[in-house]
């Protein structure tokens, strides 16, 4: 594997949800999720391949400790994750952006994964069709 200067980036995670799920989003509450397929898109200024493994390991596993909006997600037992992309320098804003403006994109609960963005961004949680 090549090594990267700085292991920067952007990531989407292709999630699918097989029934209804609850999903509690810290301050944003408990909200319902439809069946459906969603896509997170998340970033780390440093260690982007190994915060990806964190949440393969998760969504795997189904256990472990919940550090982000998306880790309630992924530990749900109705979700299963797809895929994950990996977008070496890019900016999460930048990527939410272009995937909110898809048509029949969607999103479910405003703020998820996005509550300290500074870019306007209404969420960093899609649904997809």
């Amino acid at each position: 594997m090549e090594k990267r200067a700085n292991n920067s980036g952007a990531y989407q995670l292709v999630i699918r949800l097989a029934r209804r799920a609850e999903i509690e989003a810290g301050r944003l509450g408990c909200h319902l999720l439809k069946a459906g397929t969603y896509v997170y898109v998340g970033s780390a200024r440093r260690g982007l391949r190994q915060r990806v493994a964190r949440h393969q390991r998760l969504a795997e596993m189904k256990q472990g400790r919940c550090h982000w909006h998306v880790d309630r997600l992924l530990l749900h037992p109705a979700s299963r994750l797809l895929r994950t992309e990996i977008f070496d320098g890019a900016e999460e804003c930048v990527l939410s952006k272009k995937l909110g403006r898809r048509p029949g994109v969607t999103v479910p609960i405003p703020g998820f994964g996005a509550t300290d963005c500074r870019h306007g961004c209404k969420a960093h949680l899609y649904r997809v069709k």
